[in-house]
Parts: C-alpha cells; structure tokens; sequence
C-alpha cells in the first residue's frame, strides 16, 4: 500500500513539474507565498548562458526544486531527482560540470568545508558555482539544520575550500528576516508548543503576513541592509594558483 501511495505521488510529481504553471500553483498551495523578493538575475543569468552554450549543469540538492536541462542531484528518491547521490562523496568524474547551483542546501550539511571540496572537484577549472547560503532564518528541516554565515564567514569557508569568490550579495532581504521570524514567532506562541497546532499555524500565517514581504519590492535598495539580509547569494569559482609566486617559493 505504501509502494503504491509512494508511486502515485511520483505520477502526480511528474506530471505537475511538465506543467510549469501547474508545478508553480502546486509550490504555492504547499510552501504558502513565502518566497518574497529575491534576487535571481545572476542565478537566472548564470542558466541562461549554461544552456546557450551546451554546458553540463548540477542542481545538488534539488529538493522540490527540479530544473530542466540540468542533472538534479538529491540525497533521497522521494523529491524525484534525476540521481540519488551523497554530497560528500558524488557521483561523477572530476571535472564534469561547468555550472552548479545549490539553493540553500549547505546549512542541512553538518561538514560545509568537505561539501564545497566535493563540489570543487566535479567543477570544471572554468566553471563556475552558484549557492544560496542562510543568514538571518529560523531553524528548518530538510531533515536537519546546522549552520548560519555572515558574508565574511562564507567567504573564507570558500576560501579554505579552494574557492575564490566572484560575486556576493544580498539574495532575499530584511522584510523576509521580519516576515519568517514574526510568522514563526506568533505561531509557537499561539500554538503553545504543540507542533501539528504550530505547523497550522505557520502556514495560515504565511498568507495572513505576506504583505510584509512586499517591503522588500517597494523599498529603495539601500533599506536592503545586508546586516538584518535573509540570505546571500555567492558565485565561486575554483581559485587558480598564483605561478609567480609558486615559482617563488
């Protein structure tokens, strides 16, 4: 009965995500509109260009979020991904990609440094990673969460990972700091600790509070503190050795 309940979700998945309009409708109903402003432009950018140009593409640790004309790589069979892999330890030939995105996946990772090596060794030399990376957000599943990062904290985690680091910027901003931690807030307050009553609650606040997201739109750029950011957005690529000076030593 499982199997069968298990293969019937499968079906539906499938099929909502060859509908676009359908799979966004379906994301809405579940995740409430939670999303806000983010920016997206280098990420959209970024894909763009990767599928202009014929380049190899990872989605590691796609989650719900499947992309087309890219391998979507999951830690587990149920979101629907195109391979079933471990991010320490992946399965493809060094080298192998010439764009990776990563959506807020490395906060799930208990040892970030040894998931951007991994990473860094299917990226191709002129490639090039795209990852979104929490700040100021509450804690959530998927299944576990581990870390939080300043800008300065990621960028020497890249760093010590063999990275240089090619852009970093605000990716979604206060009003999505205000609105998450208010909704949380209000809802384990109102839900006196119980979690299906908490659960309820946060996604009939996701709607009641959305306007506040809205702020985020309306708002010049320079209200985008990235003191109070929701999350950043970096783009690494692997750091090339300095010949002179490894001539000189």
């Amino acid at each position: 009965m499982i199997q069968l309940l298990h293969n019937a979700y499968g079906m539906m998945r499938d099929y909502a995500r060859r509908h676009r309009a359908l799979y966004a409708l379906v994301r809405v109903l579940k995740f409430g509109p939670f999303l806000g402003w983010r920016d997206e432009r280098i990420r959209a950018r970024l894909i763009a260009e990767a599928r202009e140009n014929g380049w190899c593409m990872l989605n590691l640790g796609s989650g719900g979020r499947y992309e087309r004309q890219m391998i979507n790589l999951d830690v587990t069979p149920i979101t629907g991904p195109d391979v079933v892999g471990d991010g320490y330890a992946l399965p493809f030939a060094a080298g192998t990609f010439r764009l990776v995105i990563c959506d807020y996946v490395i906060e799930h990772v208990p040892d970030p440094d040894r998931f951007l090596r991994t990473l860094g060794a299917v990226l191709h030399g002129d490639g090039v990673a795209y990852l979104e990376v929490p700040f100021l957000q509450p804690r959530h599943g998927s299944p576990n969460d581990y870390t939080r990062w300043t800008q300065e904290g990621f960028r020497l985690l890249a760093e010590r990972a063999g990275f240089e680091v090619r852009v970093a910027a605000i990716h979604a901003g206060s009003a999505c700091t205000v609105f998450w931690i208010l909704k949380e807030w209000i809802a384990v307050l109102a839900g006196v600790g119980i979690p299906p009553i908490v659960a309820v609650l946060r996604y009939l606040l996701s709607w009641i509070l959305c306007p506040l997201l809205i702020l985020d739109v309306i708002l010049p750029p320079v209200f985008r503190s990235d003191t109070l950011a929701s999350g950043y957005y970096f783009v690494l690529a692997p750091r090339r050795p300095n010949v002179l000076r490894d001539v000189a030593a």
